[in-house]
């Protein structure tokens, strides 16, 4: 079912809103192309192996959590170039957390923080979460 809306979505929603960027696919095929093989079209990941996308929207305000979101090795080295990456980055976000990163990521960021991909993304994570 979710998978039904999200082809929906991309064929009916996506185009209409990514008029900005022509050249770029829409974040939601991107998505669906780059990210979904891991975390699912839901987003929910893996229980204890893969995280969900769902709830990081926290770390989309914070320095850190901004590098470690652009810097996990599938994000880091995603086929794409930095802007269609910093655009699938801002639409994860919306789309799973409910919550855009504030401000939004932009190609010269993702760019500085993906060529320092992550070797350790569980205590990276778990440092973020740390209380």
């Amino acid at each position: 079912m979710i998978g039904r809306l999200l082809a929906a979505w991309i064929l009916c929603v996506a185009p209409a809103s990514f008029a900005a960027e022509p050249d770029l696919r829409p974040p939601a095929e991107g998505y669906v192309l780059h990210c979904s093989g891991c975390h699912g079209l839901a987003g929910h990941g893996v229980p204890g192996t893969i995280p969900t996308l769902h709830g990081i929207g926290r770390f989309g305000s914070t320095p850190d959590g901004r590098a470690y979101l652009a810097s996990v090795p599938g994000v880091a080295q995603a086929p794409v170039g930095d802007a269609e990456l910093a655009i699938l980055l801002n639409w994860v976000l919306e789309a799973f957390s409910d919550a855009p990163p504030t401000p939004p990521y932009s190609a010269e960021e993702v760019g500085r923080f993906r060529s320092r991909p992550l070797r350790d993304t569980t205590a990276a994570r778990a440092a973020l979460t740390a209380p």
